[in-house]
């Protein structure tokens, strides 16, 4: 031993190694896991869906029902021109109820809907999450359009010496929203027992009943505050008939009927033709939500800016 205890360096052929360690140093591990993890988190993404076939395929990923080539290109069109329209201002909405209505009429539920039908999910779990939210997207739309109609006095109450029908349209805005959290719960439930029953099945007359209801309270909101009386009879034949009639009777999954609609086999379904059905409703909601909060229609506005001849408001 060395002074101070120090071992002395071990000599091979008389020379001594010097600085040689001699024991060999532990490796580090591998920098980068982050990155790693990032990589992988980008591979499920792409292994999630055919993105190079969005808009072609003809299955979803249940492997049980076919899709029509046109499916969801509707939805991504009314999404994206509206989408469009909003994001731009274009001083066609007023902020606050209408701007709100216009979201959730033409941007929320069809941007879902084009989840679901647009993307070639592979993935069962994606697609039953896809399915979800255009189940939920549709709920959405029926009250948030009825919050528009009511505006905050959905929230913070009506002001005092309101109209009879305004404080009767809020109370039925508040049960809706309740009615749509309830479907939101009902559709995590779906989710969780996906693996024993099918999301599409899964209380489904619970479901139809929650939506249906979330419709019916929708139609006395809008009786209670249109103004004009023809206008609403339409909405009301219109929604609360033809388009659920419609849907039952050919667009459900066990629904029987062909319609007298256009139909072309493997392109255009009673399934266009109801959102086709849908779309001119909306319109309609739009132009009587917006004359009764700015007193003109907004709808009109968007057909002259599609047009080119919008006017700025100042």
């Amino acid at each position: 031993m060395g002074a101070g205890g120090e071992q002395k360096p071990p000599t091979h052929g008389g020379r001594t190694t010097g600085d040689v360690p001699t024991t060999r140093r532990r490796k580090l591990a591998p920098i980068g896991k982050p990155m790693e993890r990032r990589t992988s988190s980008l591979q499920r993404i792409k292994d999630a869906a055919d993105w190079k076939r969005i808009g072609l395929h003809q299955k979803y990923a249940d492997q049980t029902m076919a899709r029509p080539l046109m499916r969801g290109w509707f939805h991504a069109l009314t999404a994206g021109v509206f989408t469009a329209l909003i994001a731009m201002d274009a001083h066609t909405l007023s902020p606050g109820p209408v701007t709100w209505f216009a979201v959730v009429t033409f941007v929320v539920p069809y941007w879902a809907s084009v989840t679901l039908h647009c993307v070639p999910w592979r993935r069962r779990t994606a697609h039953d999450l896809a399915l979800a939210l255009d189940f939920a997207g549709i709920s959405t739309g029926f009250v948030g359009q009825s919050i528009g109609w009511v505006g905050d006095g959905t929230w913070r109450g009506v002001r005092e010496g309101s109209s009879t029908s305004l404080i009767f349209a809020a109370w039925c805005a508040r049960v809706n929203v309740a009615l749509a959290v309830s479907l939101v719960w009902l559709l995590i439930c779906a989710m969780y027992r996906r693996s024993q029953q099918p999301v599409m099945l899964y209380c489904r007359n619970v479901r139809f009943a929650i939506v249906g209801a979330n419709m019916l309270l929708l139609g006395c909101v809008e009786t209670a505050l249109c103004l004009d009386w023809r206008l609403n009879a339409v909405l009301q034949l219109l929604g609360r008939v033809f388009v659920p009639w419609y849907f039952l009777r050919c667009v459900a999954v066990d629904a029987g009927g062909r319609g007298w609609l256009p139909l072309w086999d493997g392109v255009w379904s009673a399934h266009e033709n109801w959102h086709c059905a849908i779309l001119v409703l909306h319109c309609l909601q739009l132009h009587a939500v917006s004359t009764y909060h700015d007193g003109e229609s907004a709808f009109v506005t968007f057909l002259e800016v599609v047009g080119g001849s919008g006017v700025l408001k100042t």
